[in-house]
């Protein structure tokens, strides 16, 4: 498996993956096309925007999306790579989010893109990446600690799920 940073292009698996994802589950959060916010072709030109700083509004850092793509050819996640923290992602977002296809789960996927986010990160110039998982994500929690995740702190978000931050050293 690898990472594929988004294009224009829809790859197959793709549009499997976004309708697995929707709405988002454990503070993935999902895209505006569940919603019938957009179309595909908006959505990705969107994303691909998004690595640019000029085309954001304040507050928000660039972001990379990166495609999960397996052995078959298939997309079967996706990567959110905030390129720094601000005070806000600090706080709960941290620089790297991301989802596997649920039908895709528990084949060791996560941990290895993980991982390959991570080595995207450290491209960037980071020596250290932030994430935060709700704490009742064993598995995620998992992926995080198989990549040197150490936990920070917890604390409970505005729903009042408690959330922890992890920190990885990306100079090892």
């Amino acid at each position: 498996m690898y990472l594929q940073q988004v294009t224009n292009e829809i790859l197959p698996g793709l549009t499997e993956m976004l309708a697995d994802l929707g709405n988002g589950e454990n503070g993935f959060g999902g895209t505006p096309l569940a919603s019938g916010q957009t179309s595909l072709p908006d959505y990705l030109a969107a994303c691909i925007a998004q690595t640019d700083p000029a085309n954001l509004q304040p507050g928000f850092v660039p972001q990379t999306v990166f495609w999960v793509i397996g052995a078959d050819g298939q997309v079967i996640g996706m990567v959110r790579m905030r390129h720094y923290l601000n005070d806000k992602l600090r706080e709960r977002g941290g620089h790297i989010g991301y989802y596997i296809r649920r039908d895709q789960r528990g084949k060791g996927y996560g941990r290895e893109t993980l991982r390959l986010a991570l080595l995207e990160l450290r491209k960037l110039g980071e020596t250290r990446a932030m994430l935060t998982v709700d704490m009742d994500n064993p598995a995620s929690i998992r992926v995080i600690e198989a990549n040197g995740g150490k936990l920070e702190s917890t604390a409970a978000g505005q729903d009042g799920r408690l959330f922890g931050r992890y920190w990885i050293d990306l100079q090892e």
